[in-house]
């Protein structure tokens, strides 16, 4: 992955950005969970946009992600699991699931036991973050 040092390369990558959005927009290959040159270009891309943002231009997320939600997106992720086999998996229903990953829903004791048990998330992570 390149870095983005300066603002032209920055504005370059945005502006391709926005180039391979229309074209995978216009051949209908940029519906949710597609990989293909188009996305894996514009995720590469985001992902160096985001680092110079954070380097250069001192933008604030909106929100920070909880470390602990962003553990469970990535074992949902790195096993290919859609939000409702995460919730299948843990035994409660996607809206509840879906309540849990957006903050808007704590997360039980029994739910914190099924993470450790069924994902491996770390105990201490659980406790920190839950």
């Amino acid at each position: 992955m390149n870095k983005l040092t300066t603002r032209k390369q920055y504005d370059e990558a945005k502006a391709r950005v926005e180039q391979l959005i229309a074209e995978a927009t216009r051949q209908g290959l940029l519906e949710p969970d597609m990989d293909n040159v188009y996305t894996q270009e514009i995720a590469l891309l985001s992902k160096q946009m985001a680092a110079f943002e954070d380097e250069y231009l001192n933008i604030l997320p909106l929100r920070q992600k909880s470390p602990l939600i962003a553990s469970i997106e990535d074992y949902c992720y790195m096993h290919g699991m859609k939000q409702k086999d995460g919730a299948r998996m843990l035994g409660i229903n996607e809206s509840q699931f879906s309540q849990i990953m957006s903050g808007r829903r704590r997360i039980s004791m029994s739910f914190a036991k099924r993470l450790r048990a069924k994902m491996g998330i770390d105990a201490n992570l659980i406790l920190d973050y839950a």
